[in-house]
């Protein structure tokens, strides 16, 4: 009967230490585990780009849930942060220009491809500021401008969060 005990015990605890060694091994692995150069994945709460002209222009989403699908939907796509002040001629930053430029917006997904543009404001007709304007690529597609907001020429059908590929965007 002794026998009997004294094995349990000796299993449990090579069970006990097996487990703690995974454990120690999969804590040690989780934090050396390197994707994306290092750079934080946004996983939908938004895109992070670069242009030639500015480095820290920011593509978002706007999402919504469609019942009737059951899924969640990409309902707009939102651009912040371009700088629309002079090109630096040393830095080469700045999209403004006493013409004005076009932004193009290009959205893949696995049902298509999704294009908008928009013309940036000139440096003289800039107001209000780069850094405040919000270009809009949703269900309203007039080219309207309301406020701040302004609204692409064409409209955006939403799409399924799960067929968005890829997003690239263009100043010229």
């Amino acid at each position: 009967m002794q026998d009997e005990k004294s094995k349990r015990r000796s299993r449990l605890y090579v069970l006990l230490a097996l487990t703690a060694v995974l454990g120690i091994g999969g804590v040690v692995a989780a934090t050396s585990i390197t994707i994306n150069a290092g750079s934080p994945l946004s996983l939908g709460a938004g895109y992070a780009t670069a242009t030639t002209c500015d480095t820290d222009v920011t593509i978002s989403t706007d999402q919504a849930y469609d019942t009737a699908a059951n899924i969640y939907k990409i309902t707009a796509l939102t651009i912040t942060g371009v700088d629309i002040s002079p090109t630096n001629t040393s830095t080469g930053i700045g999209c403004g220009a006493t013409t004005s430029k076009i932004m193009q917006l290009a959205v893949i997904t696995s049902a298509g491809v999704y294009n908008a543009s928009w013309t940036l404001a000139s440096i003289s007709g800039a107001s209000p500021q780069g850094d405040t304007i919000v270009y809009k690529f949703g269900a309203i597609g007039d080219g309207s401008v309301v406020s701040t907001t302004y609204y692409a020429s064409v409209a955006l059908t939403s799409f399924s969060i799960a067929n968005l590929s890829t997003v690239a965007l263009s100043i010229s």
